[in-house]
């Protein structure tokens, strides 16, 4: 996965940062959760929508401590990947990073939300209007914004008169299937090449939630029931093509 950051400039003027403001402080407002922008050195790109009073305490009375998590949470960040973690007070923290030029420019940050069963007392969720939300949820609001800030990552060379980069990890047209899309083709090749879905999502730039998603698709396309056999049947497909490739060369 590439670990080079892009420029956080041009991603802000390609956005607009009054827009990305106004889209922070409505999804932060639907989810009833706080949210902001950070670039990858943890700095604030966005003015804070709905600002959690409980962290805002929190962090006067433990400082070292929030800022130790913050940067363990950091580490975790440049790795790309969008992740949830809940902080020894309980908050449960969600984190999804910003492609811009295919390299991780930024990270969009929620918190302010709690799981239900957390050990944070219910007159103090009341107290600091802290959401209480169910894993599912949760795990669904992350989903959402990951696929929401994808669609940034546009890459501006194209616009400027450069050569579109070579699309790697296609099937041979031998091999494609009409009944599945292009990006599950991109899916089968890397499953044939022993990929894990987590290399599969670091290399394609999507979550391993979108990756399960699309390997459901293709067994239910298939027929199929398993990676393995998804596996096995391009394999058995390859070796009938090229059985039927050589006896056309005989018989030419």
């Amino acid at each position: 996965m590439k670990k080079n950051t892009g420029s956080v400039e041009q991603w802000l003027q390609f956005v607009g940062k009054d827009k990305l403001q106004t889209f922070q402080d409505n999804f932060a407002k639907a989810y009833g959760v706080s949210m902001i922008f950070l670039d990858v050195n943890g700095n604030p790109l966005t003015v804070g929508s709905q600002n959690s009073l409980f962290c805002f305490t929190i962090q006067k009375e433990h400082a070292a401590r929030c800022q130790e998590n913050f940067q363990n949470d950091k580490d975790s960040m440049l790795r790309g990947e969008p992740f949830i973690h809940v902080c020894p007070f309980g908050i449960t923290c969600l984190y999804v990073p910003v492609f811009f030029n295919d390299r991780l420019t930024a990270f969009a940050g929620i918190g302010g939300l709690t799981y239900e069963n957390s050990t944070i007392p219910e007159n103090l969720k009341n107290r600091f209007h802290i959401t209480g939300c169910s894993k599912e949820k949760t795990r669904n609001i992350l989903t959402l914004l990951d696929s929401m800030l994808r669609l940034l990552n546009v890459n501006m060379s194209l616009s400027q008169g450069e050569k579109k980069p070579k699309q790697e990890n296609v099937l041979p047209a031998r091999l494609r299937d009409e009944r599945i899309s292009r990006r599950e083709h991109e899916i089968v090749m890397l499953l044939c090449k022993g990929y894990s879905n987590r290399q599969i999502a670091q290399h394609l730039f999507i979550s391993e939630t979108t990756v399960k998603t699309h390997i459901s698709n293709i067994l239910a396309k298939l027929n199929l029931h398993d990676r393995m056999q998804i596996v096995v049947h391009y394999y058995n497909k390859n070796d009938a093509a090229a059985t039927a490739e050589s006896e056309n060369e005989e018989t030419d």
